[in-house]
């Protein structure tokens, strides 16, 4: 609620972007971190998008009952629910990068389910894919801040997200294109599965945090930066 004691008094904000500490979009882009970034949540995000949309469909076409397809479904939704918490339990008490590889990881053994096409790994592949999804929209929003700072993080949060949207789309065309092709969803599934070990190689590659949280005792406003931006 910001209380302080008496006579103290708390740092002053005058709410412009000059007294936010971190990279403007203009910086940011020309960064190896940014583009590490975007391309890993691109690639995480056209997987799990195009494993969760195509779901039943994948489930129903292996000879899975309807119900049983819908029933996974269900469980993919509670996982996508699960992730978000999860993703943010673990955000603030784990580094950032290693909080994504392990749910790309996640998501990477819920393909491999997927592709054996039994009943009991599907409702696990269809956990494990709804966990990478639901955790990927947490994960751009705190890295961004992490690595970018404050002082233009609504603009690349933007970006990222906007990416992340752009991935969903590609990924269910993709999956869709690949089964026509193939008569089968084991192609594309495979094609999936390399994106995401390549995700998990570029998130690896992030390193520590450049931005952290706010030092009041020291009257920073935003972000203190704990290390040069790339």
């Amino acid at each position: 609620m910001g209380l302080l004691p008496d006579g103290a008094s708390g740092p002053s904000f005058s709410g412009k972007e000059s007294d936010l500490a971190g990279l403007s979009w203009r910086e940011a882009r020309r960064t190896r971190t940014f583009w590490l970034m975007v391309s890993a949540f691109f690639l995480l995000g056209a997987s799990v998008h195009a494993c969760v949309l195509h779901l039943a469909a994948m489930l129903t076409d292996r000879g899975i009952t309807q119900q049983t397809a819908a029933l996974a479904s269900s469980v993919a939704g509670a996982g996508l629910l699960l992730g978000r918490f999860g993703s943010g339990f673990l955000l603030d008490r784990y580094l950032g990068s290693r909080v994504a590889m392990c749910f790309a990881s996640g998501a990477a053994v819920g393909i491999l389910l997927l592709l054996s096409g039994q009943s009991a790994a599907a409702f696990a592949g269809a956990l494990f894919a709804g966990l990478g999804m639901g955790a990927e929209g947490d994960l751009i929003a705190y890295l961004t801040s992490r690595y970018f700072g404050l002082k233009a993080f609504g603009e690349l949060y933007g970006y990222a997200f906007g990416t992340f949207v752009l991935a969903g789309a590609c990924g269910a065309l993709l999956m869709g294109i690949g089964f026509d092709k193939t008569g089968s969803y084991s192609v594309p599934l495979i094609g999936f599965l390399a994106a995401i070990v390549v995700a998990i190689m570029l998130f690896s590659q992030l390193g520590p945090y450049r931005y952290g949280v706010q030092n009041v005792n020291e009257g920073r406003v935003g972000l203190k930066a704990s290390a040069a931006a790339s």
